[in-house]
């Protein structure tokens, strides 16, 4: 029996749409006021390019010549991101690219309190625990992880690579929590369900199983993890279907 995989290192969502709508409003508004230094229109127009080089040279300036301004900090901290992710997708990422973004996303809230980072700033922080997981680093990798569950505790992803440790480590109770956690983060989870769909039915536990693959099969149907899994249930309980 095979279990689905419940992560996905390669898969990465970068949760910044929103705040760079917001930060590109904000800077429209600016440059009807006059206030925008030129750095700052060069990094907004680079990001927008997706010219990581020159965006971060641009809002790095930015930010010498003014230290609390949020735009600079919000498009140093998206740069930073941007980059990393097109770096990651040839391996060429480094884990200090993904710290430094959490950290200018952190200065980010501190100098605007209504501006929301959690998401972006726990999103650095579990790119920076899948790589330390990649280069065999666990201790740290799970470090990572638990930050971002302090930073936003409704981080699907970090909850269930926590989880993932636990239940490699033996502690299947602390496993069954974070997994739990996970679904309470993001009751879409699939890779969450599939976790606790392996520990009901490695404790036998089948008619509890049958409830988390129900839920998973209904998220999607045409998963064959799901479906396989859901044979062998009913199988051992000798129904014809998931009621």
């Amino acid at each position: 029996m095979q279990e689905k995989s419940v992560i996905k290192t390669g898969q990465f969502n970068i949760l910044c749409g929103c705040m760079l709508n917001r930060c590109l409003v904000v800077a429209v508004l600016l440059v009807l006021m006059g206030c925008v230094s030129d750095d700052l229109k060069e990094g907004r127009t680079f990001l927008e390019l997706e010219d990581w080089p020159r965006a971060l040279d641009a809002y790095d300036r930015a930010v010498r010549e003014d230290p609390q301004s949020v735009e600079a900090r919000l498009g140093l901290a998206l740069t930073r991101m941007g980059w990393a992710r097109d770096r990651q997708a040839t391996g060429q990422d480094s884990v200090s690219e993904w710290l430094l973004a959490a950290r200018d996303f952190a200065i980010v809230s501190r100098l605007d309190s209504t501006a929301s980072t959690a998401a972006d700033r726990a999103d650095a922080y579990f790119q920076a625990c899948l790589w330390w997981q990649r280069h065999g680093q666990e201790m740290r990798a799970s470090w990572a992880a638990r930050r971002a569950q302090e930073v936003d505790p409704r981080h699907a992803a970090s909850a269930q690579l926590l989880g993932t440790v636990a239940q490699r480590q033996g502690n299947e109770l602390e496993a069954r929590r974070w997994f739990e956690r996970a679904l309470d983060a993001d009751s879409t989870f699939l890779p969450a369900y599939a976790s606790l769909t392996m520990l009901a039915m490695q404790h036998r536990d089948f008619e509890g199983a049958a409830l988390y693959l129900k839920e998973g099969l209904r998220l999607d149907p045409d998963d064959g993890w799901f479906q396989e899994r859901s044979y062998e249930v009913c199988d051992s309980l000798g129904w014809d279907d998931l009621p």
